[in-house]
């Protein structure tokens, strides 16, 4: 049974605790057990009238962590279980490959479709484990939110008034397009391409869309954003038929965009925050960067789960997620991506010029992290939002998100929506729609037998 990504019951015992008010006859009744579960905007835009006292902090906190242990066993223990049968099944089918005689090919085939539907029950729970992690931790955030936020914002509005704005780092903003981010952006055209031909060739690569006006749109979306980023080399757009809500830009300016995305997006804005943020990865070359130390490293891996980690900064499938975070299958290599030099100081960079080039584009920088807060709570997060998870510690993301928008000059009528947006995105619908209807009506012609789907 799929579990929610967090069960609401962890907070069962806090509701009546009551909060201190920090202004006499306001009569708010704002808790932080309920303010956990508002968007991350409504806290720092809106932020509460209560002072809450550590004691009641803490107790919420006791109370997620409580809660997210006592899940987790729960998994572990329903992983190790399946453990045990997938290696009971897998013993069976090697007994009886030894054997040559015809009449067990039924049985074998039986034992392939077994074994095909237990390893997918143990992805589901290993993608039920990450998934509880990450709404614990995006809870846990907010909560620390409360705490820190006040004086953060006191901060940025004394170095408002100083030469500390644009001192910090990448802090000329007047400049984008004009200042260098990192130079010899030219020089990764040729890893991107060789990266796509080494993808294509092993099936890594999802099929390109095949629909004009949806690609068309989503490249008019990119190239408004890449004239107002710091990337030197033609950004080239390729929509991606997957419904995982993905993107990743490879060295050179090639830019992936996966149909997941563009309909689990709820604005253009949200939209174009993503697509920025994987062009700030163009301009400050780092897929190239992660390619060199993996070849100093001189780690034996795939082509294909190579060019889809190392120089995407996330997995092309979720397929591929799961063999590099648990092992490669069949070759029993566990695989640590700091050795790769996957490194959050580079999602921490993509994140603050990405916030950049949207704002430059006319777009409210605000979209990244809505889209951000809404898919960390979402089941199934893995498949949602697969290129979040290698990128730094949700409190450190938000704060510095924040923060960078905040030092951003103001700008009039910061673009959130288009009607063109959902123009796309109901194009897809239908789209969808009309095709699970063909294959519903579909004749099969099969040839050999074919696993049952209640097989288990």
């Amino acid at each position: 049974m799929l579990r929610k990504a967090f069960s609401r019951a962890a907070f069962a015992l806090l509701i009546l605790m009551p909060a201190v008010s920090g202004s006499a006859g306001t009569g708010n009744t704002e808790s932080p057990e309920s303010l956990v579960d508002k968007p991350y905007v409504d806290i720092l835009r809106n932020p509460p009238r209560t002072t809450f006292s550590q004691q009641q902090l803490d107790a919420v906190k006791q109370q997620i962590e409580s809660e997210r242990n006592r899940e987790r066993a729960e998994l572990r223990a329903e992983e190790k279980a399946l453990g045990r049968r997938i290696k009971a099944e897998q013993k069976k089918l090697d007994d009886l490959e030894k054997q040559e005689s015809p009449d067990r090919i039924s049985d074998r085939m039986r034992l392939r479709c077994s074994l095909d539907a237990l390893q997918d029950q143990m992805n589901k729970l290993r993608e039920q484990d990450h998934t509880l992690s990450l709404a614990c931790d995006n809870k846990l955030a907010k909560l620390e939110l409360l705490q820190v936020w006040p004086a953060r914002e006191r901060d940025i509005e004394q170095n408002m008034s100083t030469e500390a704005v644009a001192r910090r780092r990448f802090g000329n903003v007047r400049d984008i397009g004009v200042r260098v981010i990192a130079d010899g952006q030219d020089k990764d055209i040729q890893l991107g391409e060789n990266a796509i031909q080494v993808m294509s060739q092993s099936g890594s690569m999802p099929q390109e869309l095949n629909d004009p006006a949806v690609s068309s749109y989503v490249d008019k979306v990119a190239q408004r954003i890449a004239a107002n980023s710091d990337v030197r080399v033609p950004i080239r757009v390729t929509v991606l038929d997957s419904d995982e809500a993905n993107a990743f830009a490879l060295p050179g300016g090639f830019l992936f965009v996966n149909r997941g995305l563009i309909e689990k997006t709820d604005n253009e804005s949200e939209l174009a925050g993503v697509i920025a943020h994987e062009l700030a990865h163009v301009a400050a070359r780092h897929g190239a960067r992660l390619m060199r130390r993996a070849q100093i490293a001189n780690l034996l891996y795939e082509g294909a789960q190579v060019a889809a980690v190392m120089l995407t900064g996330g997995a092309a499938t979720v397929g591929t997620y799961y063999a590099l975070q648990y092992g490669f299958y069949g070759l029993g290599l566990g695989i640590d991506l700091a050795l790769l030099g996957v490194s959050r100081g580079y999602e921490s960079q993509a994140d603050q010029l990405g916030v950049q080039y949207a704002w430059k584009a006319g777009y409210d920088p605000l979209g990244f992290t809505t889209l951000f807060d809404k898919l960390a709570g979402t089941d199934g997060y893995i498949r949602v939002a697969s290129f979040f998870r290698t990128h730094p510690p949700f409190l450190s993301r938000i704060l510095a998100t924040f923060s960078e928008i905040e030092y951003l000059p103001p700008k009039d009528q910061l673009e959130v929506d288009s009607s063109e947006f959902h123009e796309v995105q109901d194009k897809l619908l239908a789209t969808k729609i009309g095709l699970q209807l063909h294959v519903t009506h579909r004749p099969l012609l099969t040839r050999g037998p074919v696993c049952s789907p209640d097989v288990h």
